[in-house]
């Protein structure tokens, strides 16, 4: 009786033994974009879904195992291309400019309840995938504060999560540079990486601006994020991004994700990632 991958594949003796040779069809199926990996090429076989779950090379190409930094081509950097296909306001456009503010209010799921049912799913895969190869180690933050006294800044970091370190997933995962964007609550936030060809930041203080570049050639990514202090206080209607959040985090616990224990570690790896580098203000 003819097996399934015969059924499903009606390839000749001469493919059969190609694809009948481990070795030959790890190469093969290293070439195949993301999503066909991790759906149908795994229902094909047994034998080809073990040998997608267990070849480091495939992992490697599914962005779960971290490469080298020559493995792929000397000073090489590569996206991750299923990320940009569905958190495409997170990374750079194709022809190299930065991505958008507000990336939480521009992404597909937004649009379309049954692609946010998927993703926001606990084992969604992701979640453990990394966001570049050779992976970023920490995402460097760095927060404007505008007031009528001037215009502050400081920088850190936060790590990879410690959890997903444990398990083997080191380097910056999607998971964690999304919910760094989902459980932090400043005004406005941007994503810059150091790959841009030219990330369009400029700020009035030449200090911020250097400040801002000698953190972005450090960490490879950079969250900005910025915020007017504001003299007076009272009820402010929810901003559109503030809505979003909701929404996200509502789908979250629905999910049965902990927000709460999800936000503090993010809020404590920060903290713990070092103290504020500096701290200038210049007058208005």
């Amino acid at each position: 009786m003819p097996s399934h991958t015969e059924e499903c594949l009606k390839y000749g003796p001469a493919t059969k033994k190609c694809l009948d040779t481990p070795e030959i069809l790890d190469m093969i199926l290293a070439r195949v974009d993301i999503r066909t990996l991790l759906t149908s090429a795994q229902r094909v076989s047994r034998s080809w879904s073990d040998m997608i779950s267990n070849s480091p090379s495939i992992q490697k190409t599914l962005f779960f195992t971290p490469i080298r930094n020559s493995e792929w081509g000397m000073n090489r950097k590569f996206f991750n291309p299923l990320l940009i296909e569905v958190f495409t306001s997170f990374f750079p456009a194709r022809d190299g400019r930065p991505g958008s503010w507000q990336p939480l209010c521009n992404l597909p799921m937004i649009e379309d309840a049954s692609l946010m049912a998927r993703l926001v799913r606990k084992d969604a895969s992701w979640r453990k995938m990394l966001v570049r190869q050779p992976p970023i180690f920490e995402i460097g933050i760095f927060k404007i504060s505008s007031s009528r006294a001037g215009d502050g800044a400081r920088s850190s970091s936060i790590p990879a999560d410690l959890k997903m370190q444990e398990s083997g997933h080191d380097g910056i995962r999607m998971e964690r540079l999304f919910e760094v964007f989902l459980l932090t609550h400043w005004s406005t936030q941007k994503v810059y990486w150091a790959t841009e060809k030219s990330t369009g930041f400029h700020h009035s203080s030449q200090d911020i601006t250097d400040e801002f570049y000698r953190n972005l050639n450090e960490f490879g990514l950079v969250l900005c994020e910025s915020k007017v202090e504001q003299c007076t206080v009272g009820w402010r209607s929810p901003s559109p991004v503030q809505i979003i959040r909701e929404i996200i985090i509502d789908e979250y616990r629905e999910c049965v994700l902990d927000v709460d224990i999800r936000s503090k570690d993010i809020k404590e790896s920060e903290l713990n990632g070092g103290e504020p580098v500096f701290c200038y203000r210049t007058g208005r």
